[in-house]
């Protein structure tokens, strides 16, 4: 008796005898270039530039450090290529355990005052998301946008409560999570009034350098966000609104479709390296079944068994039925050669990895595992023919080289650090060795810079001394107190002192004057605070020695 798995096998096996006509139907069908914007929100070329710089605009985050970009690179396939490097731990909270996630690396958490604080289970060091980052080139053609697809097309403005767009907003919907999002780019409880009150004085894309021709001539024409806004609005405001339907727009431009298998949609023959590899896409591997073709997805959300069920609900948390347990969205294929690794979980390093676990019928089955998911019995030669197609067919090469609606600016954290750790430190009365928190950039006229104290004796005097020059790490000439002096004692020209809190954490807010004479300027600081237990230095305790690098806001010209 055939049930529904044998039924599914036995029509795929019938769609691959019929192949050769059924390819041939598919050319002349190309993804619509524009697409859709909705009616609500659209096409503006002067809002489309300015939301392309809010979105590599590192200081839309509260520490000018996280940009949507950061996460976003293009020539990563619009995803995030520092997710090999940045594991989340998982359900079961433990590194480097069968759960991990390869995640994108946020923020240190800081409270409603910019304080920083410690968390489970990244303590002081940068907050990982618990997914993998999807791709936005391309989003366009999504109706929901997250792996769990809780940003739908109805895009309610998160300042006013007001239903702003009732059909195709997904992607303005989407804008408005990460800028809050306080593992991602914002400290806790901030709001969008806040966000929106930052820009007014912030310069545009003052942190980035390489801006793109079109962006150096925006920025000459309109050198501050009002004026921007002004431009692309009507009037100066800034609000969550037209943050969020600037950015939307900006990604409504990033569509890919100039890949091999795109010319052949638009009625060309295949090329015959990319033939036999198109035919297993859409027949014994049945590929096509999800990633339908023209647009490589079918905005729908599957349950493939990547992990077990419990680790990530997928899509049931957002509905709480338990039939959407473990389901996520189907990824566009395009460019997914750009942006390993590859699953919701990052658990794929490979495209030859992922064709491997199709070819097995994926990895954890369960009750809730789609129907399509069987083993293939795929050949070596048919394995490689599809990861051939899927690497160099599905690929747009203007993605890879920047070019065209992908091209952009360079990040201040994609360029060495300013601020930089050197010496030795002490112990704490625990045993622990306490640390610098120093993630921000030394900008002039950063107002909100500020530098911090980890692994502290909890509520405790603590004192941040800055220097004009490094110290050699030997003890304080006291012999009393043996704790290593990273730090010139002889040029010392600030002394701040503060409290730790319960937690052993301290925070020094030091604004950087704006004034140009300090650029290029060099000093250096060291945390020091009482601790009676520690051993061996007295009763007081040292940090690293930092040395912060002071520099000016980019001009925005070529490699400024």
């Amino acid at each position: 008796m055939l049930n529904r798995r044998s039924v599914r096998a036995l029509v795929v096996a019938v769609a691959a005898v019929a192949l050769t006509p059924a390819l041939a139907a598919q050319a002349d069908q190309a993804m619509p270039n524009p697409p859709e914007y909705p009616f609500e929100n659209p096409y503006n070329p002067v809002q489309e530039v300015l939301g392309k710089f809010l979105f590599w605009e590192e200081q839309l985050s509260s520490d000018n450090t996280v940009s949507c970009g950061t996460c976003h690179i293009t020539e990563a396939g619009g995803s995030d290529p520092r997710s090999f490097n940045t594991p989340n731990p998982g359900p079961d909270g433990i590194f480097g355990t069968a759960d991990d996630i390869r995640g994108s690396a946020g923020v240190v958490r800081q409270d409603a005052s910019g304080n920083f604080r410690g968390t489970t289970p990244f303590d002081f060091h940068v907050q990982v998301t618990g997914r993998k980052t999807p791709s936005m080139i391309n989003a366009v053609y999504n109706n929901q946008q997250f792996w769990d697809g809780r940003a739908t097309g109805n895009y309610v403005d998160p300042q006013t409560g007001l239903l702003e767009i009732g059909y195709v907003g997904s992607l303005e919907s989407q804008s408005a999570g990460p800028p809050l999002s306080d593992v991602e780019m914002a400290r806790e409880g901030l709001t969008w009034d806040d966000v929106a009150a930052k820009l007014v004085t912030a310069k545009p894309l003052g942190l980035a350098t390489d801006l793109t021709p079109e962006m150096q001539d925006f920025l000459a024409t309109y050198p501050t966000y009002p004026d921007m806004f002004a431009a692309a609005y009507g009037d100066p405001a800034i609000t969550s609104l037209r943050i969020n339907f600037a950015i939307a727009n900006y990604e409504r431009s990033l569509v890919a479709d100039q890949t091999p298998v795109d010319h052949f949609l638009k009625g060309n023959p295949i090329a015959p390296e990319f033939a036999d590899g198109l035919a297993l896409f859409q027949g014994k591997a049945n590929c096509a079944s999800c990633h339908t073709l023209p647009f490589s997805h079918d905005n729908d959300f599957h349950n493939i068994g990547v992990r077990p069920d419990l680790e990530d609900l997928g899509v049931e948390g957002i509905t709480g039925n338990p039939s959407d347990r473990a389901r996520f969205k189907t990824p566009n294929i395009r460019n997914a050669a750009l942006r390993l690794p590859l699953f919701h979980n990052g658990g794929a390093d490979s495209i030859a990895d992922l064709i491997d676990f199709y070819n097995d019928g994926g990895d954890f089955p369960g009750p809730n595992l789609d129907e399509f998911m069987l083993p293939l019995n795929l050949t070596d030669e048919e394995k490689a023919d599809l990861v051939h197609l899927v690497e160099v067919g599905f690929t747009d090469p203007r993605v890879a080289a920047r070019e065209g609606p992908f091209s952009r600016p360079t990040l201040r954290s994609e360029l060495p650090s300013t601020t930089t750790e050197f010496g030795v430190a002490s112990l704490n009365g625990t045993g622990d060795t306490p640390a610098n928190i120093a993630p921000l950039p030394a900008f002039l006229g950063n107002s909100d810079w500020r530098i911090g104290l980890a692994s502290g004796k909890p509520s405790t005097t603590a004192l941040m001394a800055f220097s004009f020059g490094a110290g050699d790490g030997s003890p304080f000439p006291d012999p009393r107190y043996p704790v290593p002096v990273n730090i010139d004692t002889r040029s010392l020209f600030l002394l701040v002192p503060t409290v730790t809190d319960a937690d052993g954490y301290a925070t020094l807010f030091l604004g950087i004057p704006a004034s140009p004479v300090l650029a290029g300027f060099e000093f250096y600081g060291q945390w020091f605070f009482a601790d009676p237990a520690a051993l061996g230095t007295g009763g007081v305790v040292g940090t690293k020695g930092v040395a912060i690098g002071l520099f000016a806001p980019y001009s925005g010209a070529p490699g400024a």
